[in-house]
């Protein structure tokens, strides 16, 4: 990761706010007591193993489709906040409900709760030239790749059909773990990413096929960085005019959050989902 470690530092973040208990049945995985804890009311928590000094390992949740499988799966990789908080975690619950009704599982990662990380990393991530956002994200992108390591040994996952999807940091993230200058990433067997308002870091090179959908408004992750990579094999880009960070999280209001503005779309979140609908259908064949 030498050269990505020399590129502009990373992330916007997602959300605010507490949480809309939804526990969620079908996942498959180790008995809760010797679970990490996790956000968002997720039943079925196994752990994840990371090299880190300060955790042994964090927690993910498997909800698959009814029937034995095997299914395409998503590993879904949150913003840089609480996955309690009400607008990232009802849009992950509906996110989650969409993919389970098109045959596809989810294996959602906390990279947080067990970390005791409250609010998550948001706090760092105003400023995206801030050299103390690289570590946090270079983080998260290692905990993709170590929930990559796990996915592959639950029953019913399609080994051969595993996406990465992620949110802001999450999406950046996800960028990172197929970089081709992260060897750690190479081999992993990504079908490819789905990253939603990521920061499109310089010198980005992903490995994979890559969706990045972001707004041209963004004033946390600028869609003009995301537009630098187009010339990338395998890169797709969607801009949407009018709009800011954070666009699939629906707030009740506009907000804004460490100096930047985040406001939801509707129509563009529903846009959005197609899109990856698409872009998964047209990997599985």
């Amino acid at each position: 990761m030498a050269r990505l470690a020399m590129t502009t530092p990373l992330l916007g973040c997602l959300a605010l706010c507490g949480g809309l208990a939804l526990p969620l049945a079908g996942a498959t995985g180790a008995k809760a007591d010797a679970a990490p804890p996790i956000g968002g009311g997720f039943t079925g928590v196994v752990a994840i193993p990371v090299d880190d000094p300060a955790t042994k390992a964090i927690a993910g949740a498997l909800i698959k489709p009814a029937g034995a499988g095997p299914f395409p799966t998503v590993v879904y990789l949150p913003g840089c906040g609480n996955n309690d908080w009400p607008a990232p975690h009802a849009m992950a619950m509906a996110t989650i409900e969409h993919l389970t009704s098109k045959g596809v599982a989810t294996f959602f990662v906390d990279s947080f709760a067990a970390r005791n990380e409250p609010n998550g990393v948001c706090g760092v991530m105003g400023n995206l030239d801030d050299p103390k956002t690289l570590p946090l994200v270079t983080r998260d992108s290692n905990d993709a790749l170590a929930a990559l390591k796990v996915v592959k040994t639950l029953p019913g996952v399609d080994t051969k059909h595993i996406f990465l999807m992620g949110y802001s940091y999450g999406g950046t993230g996800a960028l990172m773990a197929v970089d081709k200058a992260n060897a750690a990433g190479q081999g992993t067997g990504v079908t490819g990413v789905i990253a939603y308002f990521p920061h499109c870091y310089q010198g980005a090179d992903p490995a994979v096929p890559v969706l990045v959908m972001v707004g041209d408004k963004d004033d946390w992750t600028p869609a003009a960085k995301c537009q630098a990579l187009t010339g990338k094999s395998g890169f797709e880009l969607v801009v949407y005019p009018g709009l800011f960070h954070a666009f699939t999280y629906n707030f009740g209001k506009p907000a804004d959050m460490l100096g930047h503005h985040m406001e939801f779309d509707a129509k563009a979140t529903e846009d959005a989902q197609q899109r990856a609908d698409a872009f998964i259908a047209a990997h599985l064949k």
